[in-house]
């Protein structure tokens, strides 16, 4: 079955002209309402519908530290893990919707070529980590801010200098950050074009960050390679500003598809990570700030879990 998907992605009718993005994305949008319905059941982390806490993600993701059994499902880590090089997250009519196969680590050196260990898990999602305490910025604090460079070669600015220079052209009194990550499968699938859909016209700032999931380092959802879900251009991980770029390039491509041509304004974090470790923002996250004050006004808690939580609270903060 996966084969004859593979097929009917690179047919002239599916495949993309476009330089970045996915790598069909009219498959994509034809299987997105099965996508969203299937992912929101996967990463569904609590009883309640609400956005989850990082607490309950860490119970989610490391069941072992609330006494619960390591089942080696997909999400989960325990620290005597065996490392994952593939696996299937869903499977329906004997098709395997999500093949997670990390094609481009098992090409590289170790310990990278192992696959998704517990290493792996704790370097890339440490906010996730059982224990953590979050450090980000809470609802009625000062957002920090800081540098931000351009994409196309322009000349850097600050994270809330381009916040409030954008609401003030649109004539808002709100702004939303938008810290991106086009290689987190959920966020392409839907969650980016569903979050936009209900934040009700309130200017959007995207700035692109570390990579979440660069195909050689940490292919995590493992669909950064395979179908249907597959990219037009893999994205390792970013050695350079270079790097960084191209990547934002790319996810502005992708998100021109539903919010317009010319109409996202894409930034990039610096090298050494500044913003996102001041905003804990990886794998992608969204803050709706007072565009004057600087103020949170709501953020979404660690991505992809609890999707319905995530877009209820981004739709009641910019009511």
């Amino acid at each position: 079955m996966n084969c004859i998907m593979d097929c009917c992605m690179a047919t002239p009718c599916c495949a993309s002209s476009a330089p970045g993005g996915m790598a069909s994305p009219v498959m994509a949008k034809m299987m997105q309402p099965m996508m969203r319905y299937m992912m929101d059941g996967l990463m569904k982390v609590t009883d309640h519908d609400n956005d989850a806490s990082y607490e309950e993600v860490a119970k989610f993701m490391v069941p072992s530290s609330v006494n619960k059994p390591f089942l080696d499902a997909p999400g989960t880590f325990d620290m005597n893990m065996e490392p994952r090089t593939s696996e299937t997250a869903m499977a329906m009519m004997g098709m395997k919707v999500m093949r997670m196969t990390r094609v481009e680590m098992l090409k590289q050196d170790p310990p990278h070529n192992k696959g998704i260990s517990w290493e792996k898990f704790a370097e890339h999602r440490g906010y996730a980590l059982p224990g953590y305490v979050p450090k980000h910025p809470k609802e009625g604090e000062v957002a920090p801010d800081g540098q931000i460079l351009s994409i196309d070669g322009g000349e850097p600015s600050t994270l809330l200098t381009e916040a409030r220079k954008m609401a003030a052209q649109a004539g808002s009194s709100k702004v939303i950050i938008c810290f991106d990550a086009i290689t987190c499968p959920f966020f392409r699938a839907y969650a980016a074009e569903d979050l936009y859909k209900v934040a009700n016209g309130v200017p959007q700032l995207h700035v692109y960050l570390r990579e979440a999931e660069p195909c050689d380092v940490f292919d995590a959802g493992g669909m950064h390679c395979v179908t249907p879900l597959k990219m037009k251009r893999f994205i390792p991980w970013h050695k350079t500003e270079a790097d960084r770029a191209q990547a934002a390039k790319d996810t502005r491509t992708f998100l021109e598809g539903f919010e317009g041509k010319g109409k996202v304004n894409m930034w990039m974090d610096t090298m050494d990570d500044a913003l996102e470790a001041a905003y804990e923002a990886r794998p992608w996250r969204w803050y709706v700030l007072e565009a004057e004050s600087g103020k949170v006004i709501t953020c979404t808690n660690l991505a992809p879990f609890n999707m319905v939580g995530k877009i209820a609270k981004i739709k009641k903060a910019c009511a």
